[in-house]
């Protein structure tokens, strides 16, 4: 779709290593920007692409990861007039700004060669400066020519969600992860390898925000470790392959997503009290609650490997947690606001619990409290539950039986969840503690 024109003057740059080839037009439709500040006959823009991307691939090697596979590994001449990985500058019009283009695929799984066609100058682009458009583009496109070392098939919201995970593991400053990040951020509700449906969605590239929590909880090593699994068990990447290179890393899909569940609570205004955040937590705008207020009274469907958040304003004393029918496989933790403020950084969890849980969390200080809710685990069946929080009262409310309003009996429905009955197995505490842009 987005190629030289025939009127394009055409000419090409080696980096140094020779590693990267870059083609470019001096006139034509597609001309690139041809400052030229060392006077060396080449564009600066030009070789900026090329240096910066052998610069991502040296990284990328450094930390185990395949190169990309050359025309000759797949049987095909030199393409672009050398061995070296080509990069196209041309015109996108706006429409995109760079993707990998496949030469030619072969064997099970499929594992390809190609390019990259880059926009040739960027202009009315939203990047913050040229540099940073260079530093996104290579290190994101690059990737997928890794990726497709190994299988070319892996379903988007891996593949799109590891690139944007490498432009962070290439340049940790860069602030299209961030951003993706928090497009995670505003939709956590979702299970994270379900995207939506349609052309690519931004979910599928947020999804960067769970492998950076996997890196910084392990190490890069892990992500190579999950394409090795993809080339091993073909184009299919469900989330069973996750969980079991966790468990050889010491380490449980459970625990791992529990804890990222939690990290994405401290984050923007929420960042900086607690035990565990991101690096970059203050730098996202952060989660949104899905209801407030004195209590809680939710309807909500929990979807495996999600997560939903609540925000109570607990006037002090005993604070109860009522659900309509037990489900064991959801999660609860409950978050303190810093300093008993209305809303604010939040501190570890004082109360963790399952969602086979009913009864009296404990006496807790008056201030702002935030709930977790999440379903750490795969599953093929999501778990509806209506679930209240707040004084014994207003649970005991939530799941009185209802008059029929004719015999004067009652209506047997309902959980009639009874908040009196403090039964909350806690997970991993001893007590109750009263003190938790546009891309192809």
């Amino acid at each position: 779709m987005y190629a030289f024109d025939a009127t394009d003057v055409v000419q090409s740059w080696d980096e140094p290593t020779g590693v990267v080839r870059v083609h470019f037009s001096v006139d034509g439709p597609n001309v690139t920007k041809l400052f030229d500040g060392d006077a060396d006959g080449v564009p600066d823009f030009a070789q900026d692409v090329a240096i910066t991307a052998a610069a991502a691939l040296a990284a990328y090697a450094d930390a185990g990861f395949l190169p990309p596979l050359s025309e000759a590994d797949l049987g095909l001449s030199d393409l672009g007039g050398s061995g070296a990985f080509d990069f196209y500058l041309v015109d996108f019009g706006g429409d995109a700004d760079g993707n990998f283009g496949v030469d030619r695929c072969s064997g099970t799984p499929q594992r390809c060669s190609g390019y990259m066609v880059m926009e040739n100058d960027f202009r009315g682009y939203g990047y913050p400066d040229l540099h940073e458009a260079v530093t996104v583009l290579t290190s994101h496109e690059l990737f997928h020519a890794v990726q497709s070392a190994y299988a070319a098939d892996e379903p988007v919201w891996f593949s799109e969600g590891t690139a944007v995970w490498a432009e962070r593991f290439f340049e940790p400053n860069v602030e299209d992860f961030v951003w993706f990040a928090q497009a995670y951020l505003d939709d956590t509700s979702r299970a994270i390898d379900r995207p939506p449906g349609g052309p690519v969605p931004a979910f599928a590239y947020a999804t960067a925000l769970f492998w950076d929590f996997l890196t910084l909880r392990h190490d890069p090593s892990l992500i190579v470790a999950l394409l090795e699994a993809t080339e091993a068990d073909g184009a299919e990447f469900p989330m069973p392959l996750v969980e079991a290179a966790l468990v050889e890393y010491g380490d449980t899909l459970r625990d791992a997503w529990f804890d990222f569940a939690t990290m994405n609570l401290a984050t923007g205004d929420r960042a900086g009290a607690a035990t565990a955040q991101y690096p970059y937590a203050a730098e996202l705008d952060g989660i949104t609650a899905e209801a407030e207020g004195a209590g809680i009274d939710d309807d909500n469907r929990f979807y495996p490997l999600a997560a939903t958040y609540y925000r109570i304003d607990h006037a002090g004393g005993p604070l109860a947690f009522g659900i309509e029918a037990p489900a064991p496989e959801l999660v609860f933790a409950l978050h303190p606001v810093q300093g008993g403020a209305e809303d604010g950084p939040v501190e570890d969890a004082v109360v963790t619990f399952d969602g086979a849980a009913t009864g009296v969390v404990g006496e807790l200080p008056a201030g702002a409290y935030w709930l977790l809710g999440t379903y750490p685990a795969i599953g093929d069946q999501s778990a509806k539950r209506r679930f209240c929080l707040g004084t014994e009262a207003f649970v005991d409310a939530c799941f009185a039986p209802a008059d029929t309003g004719e015999t004067g009996a009652e209506d047997p429905g309902g959980c009639a969840c009874d908040s009196s009955s403090a039964q909350f197995p806690l997970l991993g505490l001893a007590a109750l503690v009263l003190a938790a842009r546009r891309r192809r």
